[in-house]
């Protein structure tokens, strides 16, 4: 299937970068952060299944993109985020039990105005991410260095630990090696 065709069946459109900023402006208007942080969240969760379609048949190549290993899967992932503008997805294993995805040049990270972070990744990447495993996937971001945005995912329960780790004061190195294997 062509890329054209894979955008029109998963009904893809080119809107200006800008338009990411003026959405995240608009719904932070008038409402507390948090909940413009959760409508953007939602919006991004619910592109997913779309996101998700195009990114299948880019993997796939006509073939079953459930058969890739790990590394060709996600360099496929990454090839298809900077093809379209948004950026490098970098995959890390940081324990059994949970993954990072840096976000490299990430469009959203460069998005003036609205809430800090990268709030509709974050929503698209839980919806994906959950496609891809079959299950449900929590996706959380956390600070990262410089230039990058990092998303950690993994279960519900993993995270929830990871989270309350962070928020007692430990780094994600600590965090993480509190956590079982």
């Amino acid at each position: 299937m062509t890329d054209t065709a894979i955008a029109t069946e998963a009904k893809f459109v080119q809107i200006p970068a800008g338009m990411i900023s003026s959405m995240r402006r608009a719904l932070a208007s008038d409402r507390e952060p948090l909940e413009a942080v959760n409508l953007l969240r939602q919006v991004g969760y619910e592109a997913g299944e779309a996101v998700h379609a195009a990114l299948a048949g880019h993997l796939s190549g006509g073939g079953d993109a459930g058969e890739l290993d790990a590394g060709r899967f996600w360099q496929g992932v990454s090839d298809y985020f900077e093809r379209i503008g948004w950026g490098r997805v970098e995959h890390r294993r940081l324990h059994p039990g949970v993954g990072a995805l840096d976000l490299v040049n990430w469009l959203e990270a460069g998005s003036d105005g609205g809430p800090a972070g990268c709030h509709l990744s974050t929503g698209f990447f839980t919806d994906l991410l959950g496609r891809v495993a079959g299950a449900g996937v929590v996706v959380m971001e956390v600070p990262a260095e410089p230039g990058r945005s990092r998303l950690l995912f993994g279960s519900g329960d993993t995270l929830g630990a990871v989270y309350q780790s962070l928020a007692s004061g430990a780094s994600l190195d600590e965090a993480l090696g509190r956590l079982q294997s």
